[in-house]
């Protein structure tokens, strides 16, 4: 029964900081990019990318690209992306709120639960992974 706890509380604490990865992952617009002082300035990240415009001072940065105008996302595979990293994210938050189930339910069963939750996530994620290479 204390084995049960301890590993219940790690099982929690790495939970939560895959869902902080989750959740950063999807909210950051910008994930790789070069500055304004540079000739091609422009970022790109999952559904949302900046290009620069002009030259030297006077660069401007164009944006496009929200999840919720999901035709304005740049390609097929940033599109899958998306939905695989927002599927992620959904179930690993959704794991998170079934670990309140200790409250109520047989461990064993809340084990259970979170387990295939995560290995959900862990197969979106590893389709997320086989999207991007297959480009």
């Amino acid at each position: 029964m204390r084995n049960s706890r301890a590993i219940g509380v790690l099982w929690a604490i790495f939970t939560i900081c895959l869902a902080i990865i989750d959740v950063v992952v999807f909210i950051q617009p910008y994930w790789i990019g070069d500055s304004m002082n540079t000739p091609y300035a422009g970022y790109f990240g999952l559904f949302h990318y900046c290009v620069g415009e002009g030259s030297g001072d006077q660069q401007e940065l164009t944006c496009q690209g929200t999840f919720a105008d999901f035709a304005s996302i740049p390609s097929g595979a940033f599109k899958a992306a998306s939905v695989f990293v927002l599927l992620s994210m959904v179930l690993i938050l959704s794991c998170i709120a079934c670990m309140a189930l200790f409250f109520f339910c047989n461990t064993a069963t809340v084990y259970k639960t979170c387990a295939w939750l995560q290995l959900l996530c862990g197969c979106a994620e590893g389709e997320l992974r086989g999207v991007i290479t297959s480009d």
